[in-house]
């Protein structure tokens, strides 16, 4: 603690929170973590607290739950990691990120009550976050699991609510190698007689012997609440609720639904369906499907695994069914990440940009060319590699305006047809927002 005392930016802290708590140091186990939240009195909440998890789909229902809270003038605090650019996006009231004081004060409470135990980088930022929630005034708690549930630093917590989105083959050194493996650590969220919400029927048969074992109350997508697509449209329903005429989002109609659900069962009597229209209408979610150009065309998604990667997918391939877009693909990767399955769903790419990610974990541009290469036959012309993303972008962006200046197309033409994806991590993501912040700044006419 002596090392602290003079500390007077954020940017120290966080320095000294690397070096004293390493970030990819994880040891999964709650004694250390509870021990310094029982000194603090964090092991409870004095408000309802929602826990979600899931392979994907976690950050949209947080989303989603901050921006009906904020819409019905609830007081929200969430918790999610990790974060893209700033750590402060880690924690949020009413969405809005601490700022450095308030969590500069938080670590300096934590690093305090630590005294001599030790603290992996996600106990400590989570106990930074359940102080920050306990000094202010909230309505609602909302956490979202960093790695498997059972474990997790957030399940500290008793949720009076837990949402499961989605069960999927990823962080399989951890918490298994078989989707009942992981869907029994996911389920380790879930509490007796507590309102469970699992958000994709499918995964209902993954499980059922933790249900048996917990004994929850279980809220089952499609059996005790439902949801319907239709055209541009959706419309949700539980009990004597009724929510039609809702605006469709970039975020996945179940996780949305998912939401909807624990908002509604904490604040039945509040749900206004003008106030849910302007919430879905207003939600922004950095990073996932996020569009930061119309023309030419720029995405930025945080696909990491082979199911989000499906689903990201997906979407390219509606959008080429609407219009003739040739996609390139800026990605770099993990490689304790199942990279292979990853990037093998990605069929709309048409050409990819590949770059090395930073040590430790950071795959190499030139392991996923190869991949690349052996699954798609991928010749030069049509894949590259790069150290750092810089570099692909400005690659991209020579390419995309020679094509522009061409005589065979007009600009506005090129415009509509050159569309890119900027995905395969956190860290790919965040480079990317922080260099485009940089970049539109320069170039206005985006």
């Amino acid at each position: 603690m002596n090392d602290t005392q003079n500390f007077t930016q954020l940017s120290q802290w966080l320095a000294w929170l690397e070096q004293a708590h390493p970030i990819h140091n994880i040891e999964l186990g709650h004694e250390r973590i509870k021990q310094v939240a029982k000194t603090l009195g964090l092991l409870t909440a004095q408000v309802p607290v929602v826990t979600v998890g899931g392979t994907n789909g976690k950050g949209s229902v947080v989303a989603c739950l901050e921006a009906l809270s904020n819409s019905h003038q609830l007081k929200i605090g969430s918790y999610t990691s990790p974060h893209l650019i700033e750590f402060n996006e880690r924690i949020k009231i009413n969405g809005q990120p601490a700022s450095d004081q308030v969590l500069m004060d938080a670590f300096a409470v934590i690093a305090q009550a630590q005294q001599d135990t030790p603290l992996t980088y996600f106990e400590f930022t989570t106990l930074v976050g359940l102080y920050i929630f306990q000094q202010a005034d909230l309505d609602l708690i909302v956490l979202e699991v960093g790695l498997g549930g059972r474990l997790d630093a957030v399940n500290i917590l008793d949720a009076d609510i837990s949402v499961i989105t989605s069960i999927g083959l990823d962080h399989t050194d951890w918490l298994g190698d078989t989707l009942e493996k992981i869907a029994h650590e996911k389920a380790g969220i879930m509490r007796h007689n507590q309102l469970a919400i699992i958000a994709d029927p499918n995964i209902y048969s993954l499980l059922q012997d933790d249900l048996k074992h917990i004994q929850p109350q279980v809220s089952l997508a499609q059996a005790d609440y439902y949801y319907q697509v239709s055209d541009d449209k959706w419309s949700f329903s539980v009990g004597d609720i009724r929510l039609t005429d809702l605006p469709l989002t970039d975020l996945y109609v179940s996780n949305v639904a998912a939401a909807l659900r624990a908002f509604s069962a904490l604040f039945a009597h509040k749900v206004v369906l003008d106030k849910v229209k302007n919430a879905l209408q207003d939600i922004e979610f950095i990073g996932r499907f996020q569009k930061l150009s119309q023309q030419p065309l720029i995405i930025v998604d945080v696909a990491h695994n082979p199911d989000s990667a499906r689903l990201l997918n997906d979407k390219l391939l509606n959008l080429k069914a609407k219009q003739q877009l040739h996609i390139s693909a800026i990605c770099g990767m993990l490689k304790d990440k199942d990279v292979k399955r990853s990037l093998q769903q990605m069929s709309a790419i048409d050409d990819w940009l590949l770059i090395d990610l930073p040590e430790p974990r950071g795959a190499k541009g030139q392991y996923l060319l190869d991949i690349i290469s052996e699954w798609q036959g991928a010749k030069q012309d049509n894949a590259k590699s790069y150290s750092q993303l810089v570099e692909a972008w400005q690659d991209y962006w020579q390419d995309t305006e020679l094509n522009k200046n061409s005589q065979s197309n007009t600009a506005e033409q090129c415009k509509r047809e050159q569309a890119l994806i900027v995905f395969g991590s956190f860290v790919t993501v965040g480079k990317m927002l922080e260099y485009w912040n940089k970049f539109h700044k320069t170039n206005k006419s985006l």
